[in-house]
């Protein structure tokens, strides 16, 4: 049951086990880790110890007892339907934040997609660094006891641990995670722990609302082709035991794909005809029998043409190329005439640093085919190698078939363009790119920094909201975007850029400060006080947080917070102002 994820009956038979054989010494332990992850800490505490007093070298239960320890100095913030601890020194911001919307935002829009509503409050438990130890560190210790978990949150059911984004290395959209592990909250419970692990990974990451990630697209573009796929025996298994990281990818972009394929084809109400059948504890052939009246087979067979069917699209930009260098020489040897052989090779040299012969080999294959891009790009690298951008250009031009670019070739004439001043140029050839290679994301960034230079805010609006969509955890052009709705005078646009870089870093005190602004336009002084007096704690040397905040102030009738804030103003303009419209994005 523990294996399995049945949390509920793993508890019962542990102790039971623990009534029946009080002589084992490890049953105590295993009852206690299993507690914890039911969220019954007061109880799980007492039965580690007992077994910490029985083994003390039992590396799991010490490793909890010390989580438990940490929990004592945290402070807990309670809501209708959440119970939540935090460092009440490094993580008050965001377990404020975190509180609003898990209470407001999404316990509303969940319960309703799902139709259920947990019994009692759910337990989050957000974890920054403390005792020489990572916050990721006491996440994982909180979950499995040991040091090491893959990801930032997880779910055991009734409740779930988090690392603050605050003590990791790189920050992360922390809302995107809080609903993903609630979304488990409700399957777990609903189905009494009977979903597989993959079906509720499924739901999850379908609820988050964001496309697939670019890893995500290379893998279907390389591995569909091959038929190097989970099907619904194996998948669970690229979530506990997969073979490599991107095993672990993979099960998740294919159980997405799962719910995509199952909406697609049974209409609206699918998942929910499949929860309820694990809910009575159908296994997954059942379930499908009885939610959509088909075999497994024929399903896995309307899934896979499904799968094919996307992973075509993807593929148009060119899947990476996988030969070694020594298979191109001997394919090339094998048949000199064969001038796509002959211009990897080229390419290949080009990578190696062999510029003699890979201008030797690109210009053989070009004197017979001159637009073949292969042999067209290695030779343009060569020739910029050398300062002759113009000769490269023209090179590429010559082999960019706008009606099916190559896409190196492509990429490699707009950098060019670009960097040579001709913007509106290189603007057309990203362009290109976007239309041709919609699921490459490197266009639509290059498209960015063109309408950015080019000051064309009509354009770089919608470019920079697919790029936000496209990657959750970008704060910058969050920032951009909120700063850019601003100047405009869209209030409500800016709201909500402003709180969605909030979530991407709730210790930013510039994105406190614009959203304190849009709350002013939107004549919500009161929330805009609020917001202001973030943005100074955070930044008390911002003059212009401190004037925006007495004058949110004033018009919330606080009249003794607009003159303290007014005095802290001038005390502070001669101080230097982090401006966020200088914020560019990446």
């Amino acid at each position: 049951f523990d294996t399995v994820r049945r949390f509920p009956a793993a508890a019962q038979y542990y102790h039971e086990a623990a009534e029946r054989m009080p002589q084992l010494s490890t049953v105590r332990g295993e009852l206690g880790l299993m507690l914890m992850r039911l969220g019954d800490e007061a109880q799980a505490r007492k039965l580690l110890d007992a077994s910490f007093e029985v083994d003390p070298f039992n590396v799991r239960v010490s490793n909890m007892r010390k989580v438990l320890d940490v929990l004592d100095d945290y402070a807990v913030l309670e809501t209708p339907h959440f119970v939540i601890k935090f460092d009440r020194i490094k993580d008050e911001h965001l377990a404020k934040y975190a509180a609003d919307y898990l209470e407001n935002h999404v316990y509303p829009e969940l319960t309703k997609k799902y139709g259920f509503e947990p019994e009692g409050k759910s337990l989050f438990e957000i974890f920054n660094r403390s005792r020489n130890t990572g916050g990721h560190g006491w996440f994982s210790a909180r979950m499995v006891g040991l040091p090491y978990v893959g990801t930032v949150g997880a779910c055991a059911g009734k409740m779930v641990a988090l690392a603050s984004p605050g003590g990791m290395e790189e920050k992360f959209n922390w809302a995107r995670v809080l609903k993903h592990e609630f979304v488990h909250v409700l399957n777990l419970q609903q189905s009494r722990f009977n979903i597989p692990h993959w079906f509720t990974e499924a739901l999850a990451v379908e609820s988050e609302g964001y496309p697939r990630s670019e890893t995500w697209n290379r893998l279907l573009a390389e591995r569909v082709p091959k038929n190097d796929l989970f099907n619904l025996d194996t998948i669970n298994l690229g979530f506990v035991r997969p073979k490599s990281s991107l095993d672990w990818q993979m099960a998740y972009c294919q159980a997405q794909l799962y719910a995509q394929y199952m909406l697609k084809t049974y209409g609206d109400d699918a998942l929910a005809k499949m929860l309820a059948a694990y809910r009575d504890n159908l296994n997954t052939r059942d379930a499908l029998r009885r939610s959509f009246d088909v075999a497994q087979a024929d399903f896995e067979k309307g899934y896979l043409d499904f799968v094919k069917s996307i992973a075509q699209g993807l593929s148009a930009g060119g899947p990476r190329d996988a030969m070694s260098f020594a298979d191109k020489l001997k394919a090339h040897k094998a048949d000199p005439d064969d001038l796509d052989a002959a211009a990897r090779l080229a390419a290949a040299y080009a990578e190696r640093e062999e510029y003699a012969e890979c201008r030797k080999l690109a210009q053989q294959v070009l004197d017979k085919s001159p637009k073949h891009p292969t042999a067209s790009v290695a030779l343009a690298r060569v020739r910029m190698l050398i300062g002759e951008d113009e000769s490269a250009a023209k090179l590429l031009s010559d082999a960019v078939d706008k009606a099916k670019p190559d896409p190196t070739a492509l990429g490699l004439l707009a950098g060019l363009r670009f960097k040579a001043g001709e913007l509106r140029e290189a603007e057309e050839l990203y362009a290109l790119g976007a239309e041709k290679f919609p699921h490459d994301i490197k266009w639509k960034k290059s498209l960015a920094k063109t309408y950015l230079l080019t000051k064309n805010t009509a354009k770089l609006r919608p470019t920079l909201e697919g790029l936000a969509m496209a990657d959750a955890d970008d704060l910058p052009i969050r920032k951009k975007l909120a700063q850019m709705a601003l100047d405009a005078g869209d209030f409500k646009e800016a709201r909500r850029w402003a709180v969605d870089s909030l979530y991407c870093d709730v210790e930013d005190a510039a994105g406190h400060r614009m959203l304190a602004a849009a709350l002013e336009g939107l004549k919500l002084p009161a929330k805009a006080v609020e917001e202001y007096e973030v943005a100074v704690k955070l930044d008390p040397d911002d003059s212009g947080a401190w004037a925006g905040l007495a004058r949110a102030a004033r018009a919330a009738g606080k009249t003794d917070v607009a003159e303290r804030a007014e005095k802290q103003a001038k005390e502070t303009e001669s101080k230097p102002s982090p401006e966020p419209r200088t914020v560019e994005p990446k």
